[in-house]
């Protein structure tokens, strides 16, 4: 079996479990088990070597020497920098999913006091569905007008002004 073939052999297989893994997590994605502790750590060379990154390596270090045929010493060495490339792009995107993980804190409710926010629906008796940024987003909000007014018309500005008895207040 010659060198060319044993390369495209390697590319085809990787390329293969490749998309296998990904029809897998597409559509039985569902199927996860988190094992994971109470650690915090930045860097994670299990998520650099992993069986997907190994993958990955393969899929650029193979179809490279595909492209790239020869026995030249210079074909090796970029199809081991194009594999490298792969893994490390694999690494960045796991580390932005990871980031987005943990972008969400939660705001208290009394932090929302003070913020302006837009009337979506009246929904009778002085009480009100508001539009308000809120854990950095915009989010629906119940409200209750604490003067009792009725006449707030639907993308009307109005602040929320009270938080007490898990109730938001307007004026």
């Amino acid at each position: 079996m010659a060198t060319s073939e044993i390369f495209m052999l390697l590319a085809l297989v990787s390329t293969g479990i490749f998309l296998l893994q990904f029809v897998i997590s597409i559509f039985f994605g569902g199927l996860d088990i988190d094992v994971d502790g109470d650690t915090n750590v930045d860097f994670d060379l299990g998520s650099l070597f992993s069986f997907k990154g190994l993958i990955h390596f393969l899929i650029g270090f193979g179809w490279t020497k595909v492209l790239f045929v020869g026995d030249a010493w210079y074909t090796y060495a970029l199809a081991v920098v194009v594999g490298m490339v792969f893994m490390l792009v694999l690494f960045y995107t796991y580390m932005l999913a990871f980031r987005l993980q943990n972008l969400r804190k939660p705001e208290p409710p009394v932090s929302i006091v003070g913020r302006a926010g837009r009337i979506y629906i009246n929904q009778g008796d002085g009480r009100y569905t508001v539009f308000v940024n809120r854990d950095g987003a915009e989010r629906e909000l119940d409200v209750v007008s604490e003067s009792g007014r009725t006449d707030y018309k639907t993308d009307e500005v109005v602040t929320v002004k009270e938080y007490r008895d898990n109730k938001y207040f307007i004026d």
